[in-house]
């Protein structure tokens, strides 16, 4: 199994977003170093989505710092900033494939931003990276499927082929917002304790926002509680008692 690149450290100083006049995250700061697997959980609508965008450069804060590495994402050139988005990778609620493709070719596209055009358009007229491919989609329990076409597949082995699609590049920090969201209870578990699994295996920094905190509490190095766009507890696993869980999802019915 490859080893992932190298985990970006990343700081987060008084970090706020706004969609128009509505305050998503408010007054965010938090660090995460390199290794740490980390549960971010809380009801919906309390900003997490958005704060994983905001860790993988894909958006920007609306106020405050998100520094890199020690450097400043907003002084970051468009090349220093697609140098921190090919570190991370995004495993989202939906599985985004082209389901007219075969597996091979959605999970090959998840390298298509780290090549030169030559070797993309190589890509596209003829196999290339195959044994690579075959090795991860194995570890995923979905070597069989590496020529189906991805849209005769189930929810759960889409979502195995949209894990894949990330892990491909072995970034050093995967950042998986809701993966199982759609899913059924059984599937869902498993798809969560894979991705758990191949952080491990990986060596990756990994954040985990779910709904399914029991499952991954044993795996995770911290968890950070978020609710109204702001950090209610940010603590060891062993730390998150059921009373602040209960206070985190008041009014909600979403723990599991």
């Amino acid at each position: 199994m490859s080893v992932a690149l190298s985990a970006p450290r990343v700081h987060l100083q008084n970090v706020s977003r706004h969609w128009g006049s509505q305050a998503v995250l408010k007054d965010i700061t938090l660090s995460m170093g390199a290794g740490e697997r980390i549960a971010l959980i809380g009801p919906s609508g309390a900003g997490k989505s958005t704060l994983i965008r905001l860790i993988a450069g894909a958006l920007r804060p609306t106020a405050g710092v998100i520094e890199v590495n020690g450097r400043s994402m907003a002084n970051f050139s468009w090349r220093a900033l697609q140098a921190h988005r090919s570190t991370c990778r995004i495993v989202e609620q939906q599985n985004l494939l082209v389901p007219q493709a075969t597996v091979h070719s959605n999970v090959i596209s998840g390298l298509l931003s780290t090549w030169h055009w030559y070797k993309a358009l190589q890509a596209a007229v003829m196999t290339v990276e195959a044994d690579r491919v075959a090795a991860l989609l194995k570890s995923l329990d979905m070597a069989m499927h590496q020529w189906d076409k991805a849209g005769q597949l189930s929810g759960g082995q889409m979502q195995r082929v949209a894990i894949a699609r990330a892990l491909i590049a072995n970034p050093g920090l995967l950042l998986a917002d809701e993966p199982t969201a759609s899913l059924d209870p059984n599937t869902a578990k498993s798809v969560t304790r894979l991705i758990v699994d191949q952080a491990k295996a990986r060596g990756m920094s990994l954040v985990f926002c779910t709904h399914w905190f029991d499952i991954v509490r044993q795996d995770c190095t911290r968890v950070i509680g978020l609710r109204g766009g702001q950090v209610m507890f940010d603590c060891a696993p062993a730390d998150a008692s059921e009373e602040r869980l209960a206070q985190l999802y008041a009014g909600s019915h979403e723990r599991i």
